[in-house]
């Protein structure tokens, strides 16, 4: 059912000629000797390892690492990395694990530190087949992993996940039962898509959102006899949920087209009149107090509570996942919540603008500088099977929800795994070796599961979701580091990003005065470097630019 982004296969010298800059550090060659690339299958091979789940709460000897342990014959250490912060600490001590899943660490900045060695080309091939099929039916990905100065070779792996290319996952939901206690017109059409879930067939205007959060204040919509509701939760402004709140405003949270510019979603003049109608909104307590709050856990809580609403969140929290966060838990914890989803705010007048990746790729999996090539195959037997399950469709499935028969046991069709017992995800080791291997078929055991599949034909390409044609892909990124933008960034990226946020702090509580300082605000970010990066993005041709030359 999945539909991929570029299905035409490129010449693998020309992805090597367009592919990531950079030296490949100590290891240029990416031989270092050892097995030549051959395992020994009499030993039992030490593999030190982090990725994604492998938190402080991290069960040494898990389900999941026994399983893996005794399929390869590897004893598996999992340093445990709570933060990018941890990541940070823990590079920074010299000790890097032999293999490791990040998404915070770019690779220009792991060869910069000499932390990382290269990949052969041949030695994927032969233990990770399946990954190189992936790569050439989305050859962007090729421009993101290859060496430039040696096409036979990768600086990194990346993973695979299909939620961010075949759903629409922006999303924001409002109390449906408040709305309908309070005879609201939403101007948008609404389908009941199951018992208590509802869905919108287009975005609410923003004026209109307006008005709904006003009467979520001041008219009692539970209907206790108290003035105790709020409007909108906090966003996570982590990972870019603002975003869609940008969309009201009508840009996007990605780089933007600005008269044939790149522009970041902060430099925007469109950004300018958010901040203004985001004090507007605060000035008038339509919004939870705690706004500027990087902690999602406050707003998850307002709205388990009824406190709240409306908040932000995407669509595949329908799916259980996201067992332990709304709107899962609102339904679990009041029986008569009903839930409306949306597929973003809009301008009055205008479209939802949200944002896809242009690629299936997810995650950077990163080789320690001093592993040969003989524990380097090992650990490419250790991704695959993580990753793919050597082809076992049991062993993906266990990787992911737990033990077979305990946890979980395939559908009466035999297609999918059900949940026996309902597992946290990272409870047993499950996620915290597969997460970045979501093929197709992964992707829909997670991303489409019964709840989430009442709305598909909005949100899932599959069934021709009709919410699609509002995702744009980024306008520029330089997915080959073909620039220097990346090397500006990391060098401005701590005092910029201060900036901005404190900059939009200030806008929203009514600390400044944005129409008076959106000059000065312009000119402290160009003395902070903001248009020396953005100048290297007009280097490089558009995402829509790259696809079509791949498709000639």
């Amino acid at each position: 059912m999945m539909k991929k982004t570029i299905k035409k296969t490129i010449p693998f010298i020309l992805c090597g000629t367009m592919a990531m800059a950079g030296c490949s550090g100590p290891s240029g060659t990416g031989s270092q000797g050892g097995g030549g690339g051959e395992p020994d299958p009499d030993k039992t091979y030490d593999i030190s390892y982090t990725g994604q789940w492998c938190y402080s709460d991290y069960e040494d000897g898990s389900f999941a690492e026994k399983m893996i342990e005794d399929a390869l014959n590897i004893n598996i250490t999992v340093e445990k990395a709570e933060t990018s912060d941890t990541i940070d600490l823990l590079l920074a001590s010299g000790e890097m694990p032999d293999c490791m899943w990040t998404e915070s660490k770019t690779p220009n900045w792991m060869q910069e530190q000499e932390l990382i060695r290269t990949i052969p080309r041949d030695m994927v091939e032969k233990y990770c087949p399946q990954l190189i099929q992936y790569y050439e039916e989305n050859p962007l990905i090729y421009k993101m992993v290859l060496n430039p100065e040696n096409e036979d070779e990768f600086i990194y792996l990346a993973g695979l996940t299909f939620q961010f290319v075949d759903y629409y996952l922006p999303g924001d939901c409002y109390r449906y039962d408040w709305i309908e206690n309070l005879g609201l017109d939403l101007g948008v059409g609404v389908e009941q898509v199951s018992d208590r879930i509802y869905v919108a067939d287009n975005g609410i205007e923003l004026s209109k959102f307006v008005e709904i959060m006003d009467a979520f204040v001041n008219r009692d919509p539970d209907g206790n006899g108290k003035n105790d509701t709020l409007g909108a939760a906090a966003p996570d402004w982590g990972i870019g949920q603002i975003g869609q709140f940008y969309s009201a405003y009508g840009f996007a949270r990605e780089t933007n087209d600005v008269n044939g510019r790149a522009e970041q979603s902060y430099a925007t003049e469109e950004y300018k009149e958010f901040l203004k109608g985001f004090h507007e909104l605060y000035e008038k307590n339509l919004l939870d107090p705690e706004i500027i709050s990087s902690d999602r856990t406050l707003a998850w809580d307002k709205v388990n509570t009824g406190a709240v609403g409306y908040w932000l969140t995407s669509t595949n929290t329908l799916n259980s996942w996201a067992v332990d966060r709304p709107p899962l838990t609102l339904l679990d914890r009041d029986p008569d919540a009903r839930i409306l989803v949306t597929p973003g705010l809009r301008p009055d007048g205008g479209e939802v603008m949200a944002t896809v990746n242009p690629t299936p790729a997810y995650g950077r999996f990163f080789i320690n500088a001093n592993v040969d090539d003989e524990k380097l195959a090992k650990i490419l037997e250790f991704f695959n099977y993580s990753i793919f399950g050597n082809g076992d469709r049991d062993i993906m499935a266990s990787l992911f929800y737990g033990e077979k028969d305990a946890d979980w046991k395939w559908d009466e069709a035999g297609e999918k795994p059900v949940k026996i017992n309902k597992l946290n995800s990272g409870d047993k080791g499950t996620w915290s070796f597969s997460q970045f291997g979501q093929t197709e078929e992964v992707t829909s055991w997670i991303g489409e599961e019964e709840l989430f599949m009442t709305g598909s034909r909005y949100w899932a390409a599959g069934d021709d979701g009709i919410w699609l044609k509002w995702q744009h892909r980024p306008y520029k990124v330089d997915l080959a580091n073909e620039t220097e933008y990346e090397q500006i960034f990391q060098e401005i990226k701590g005092d910029l990003d201060a900036y901005v946020s404190n900059y939009r702090t200030q806008a929203i509580l009514g600390q400044v005065d944005v129409d008076a300082t959106w000059s000065d605000y312009q000119a402290e970010l160009d003395r902070l470097g903001y248009n020396r990066m953005m100048d290297e993005l007009e280097k490089i041709p558009s995402i829509e630019e790259m696809i079509q030359e791949y498709n000639k």
